[in-house]
């Protein structure tokens, strides 16, 4: 078996970028060939010192459409016969994508063709939010190809999913992301992560971790936690990198730091950007929050429960789902109070409710080990090429 794994890009790994990358490394691991390709160029910032990183991880190839970031319709085309030259030449017998821009191209590029397409659903898709022409664009070319399979990474994705694209179910699967060993493996390293980032001894830390983005609640937490903070000696730290294609989120950026800088708050808020030592944080830190308005699944929190950290998180979309069975908090999304509360409970925990919490939230994330991923995803492919699917 041969597989390319085709994605936007692979030098800034958030979500399902990073699932990418880790489904490349463990399926050569395996034995399985299996190439990246971006759909950019290798010259911008990061993306060739990023390269040769993974082609030291095991990757054995890696290619490069050669388009632009938010690339032009009629780029489209040149780009669909390139990545076909590019599948026949190599004989790839799948290509699997989880953004929406290479699975169009995929769509195309196999159909007819004998390399199958798997494309991965990683959102929660809805008419009322996501209708515009590229997103038609999208079910429709995914439709025209009868041979493409998907699957999706929970239940409530599955259920949206089959309801946003019309797409039979009989082609899709529910695969539950996987977390690396790593956040299993976590040790807390507080006395120098204090240090770091000059917070007192005493000092608690609240941790956010993923892109800042409207959708994800950001300005909801501060806004929840912004009056107590000194009270109550808490540190909030932001993690992740501005996420300016989402709606509003360049402006609620601005008006977060507009807020920290007008109270007076520049000692207690911190945005520390983008970090690959995220399981180092998480089991050096006291709680993560995850105030999403919208969650396909919520990475974060596998990865939190995994690290030994407590989750206080929104009820919404596949979040529960991830969080069953967990003495994990969940409230409604943009409840300011709500969110307060269950932060200010949860950090007020016993010893021995916070212990129970922590051995529910590793027993639970057992189940989002990497390895159940890879398996399933190797069950995926073998029963695509082999007709059963």
């Amino acid at each position: 078996m041969r597989v390319i794994i085709f994605m936007t890009q692979f030098y800034c790994l958030s979500g399902a970028e990073r699932l990418a990358v880790e489904l490349a490394e463990e399926l050569n691991k395996r034995g399985i060939h299996t190439d990246i390709l971006s759909m950019y160029t290798e010259d911008l910032p990061g993306v060739k010192e990023a390269k040769q990183e993974l082609l030291a991880r095991g990757i054995p190839n890696i290619y490069f459409l050669g388009m632009k970031i938010h690339p032009p319709v009629r780029s489209l085309f040149p780009a669909i016969f390139k990545l076909r030259r590019l599948i026949q030449k190599q004989q790839y017998d799948i290509i699997e994508t989880s953004m929406m821009s290479p699975s169009v191209i995929a769509s195309w590029a196999t159909l007819l063709g004998n390399t199958r397409h798997v494309t991965g659903v990683h959102d929660v898709f809805r008419w009322e939010r996501q209708n515009l022409a590229q997103h038609k664009f999208w079910i429709f070319s995914l439709r025209c190809n009868r041979r493409n399979r998907y699957y999706t990474i929970s239940e409530y994705v599955h259920d949206a999913w089959k309801n946003y694209s019309r797409i039979s179910d009989r082609y899709g699967r529910i695969i539950y992301n996987g977390i690396p060993n790593d956040c299993f493996d976590a040790v807390s390293e507080r006395h120098s992560v204090l240090k770091e980032f000059s917070i007192p001894d005493n000092g608690r830390i609240i941790l956010y971790v993923g892109r800042l983005a409207k959708r994800k609640g950001c300005d909801t937490l501060l806004e929840a936690l912004a009056p107590i903070l000194d009270q109550h000696n808490l540190y909030l730290m932001y993690t992740g990198m501005l996420d300016p294609n989402v709606a509003g989120s360049t402006q609620m950026l601005y008006d977060m730091q507009q807020q920290v800088e007008d109270e007076k708050l520049g000692h207690r808020v911190q945005f520390v950007g983008y970090r690959k030592d995220i399981p180092r944080l998480m089991a050096s830190t006291d709680l993560l929050v995850h105030p999403a308005l919208i969650e396909g699944f919520g990475l974060v929190l596998a990865e939190a429960m995994a690290a030994g950290l407590q989750v206080v998180a929104s009820n919404v979309d596949g979040i529960p789902e991830v969080l069953e069975s967990t003495d994990s908090i969940m409230v409604p999304p943009n409840d300011v109070h709500t969110l307060r509360d269950a932060v200010l409970k949860t950090l007020h925990h016993s010893p021995s409710e916070k212990s129970q919490a922590i051995e529910k939230g590793k027993k639970r994330a057992e189940k989002f080990r990497i390895c159940n991923r890879i398996n399933n995803m190797v069950s995926l492919f073998q029963d695509i090429l082999s007709g059963k699917f």
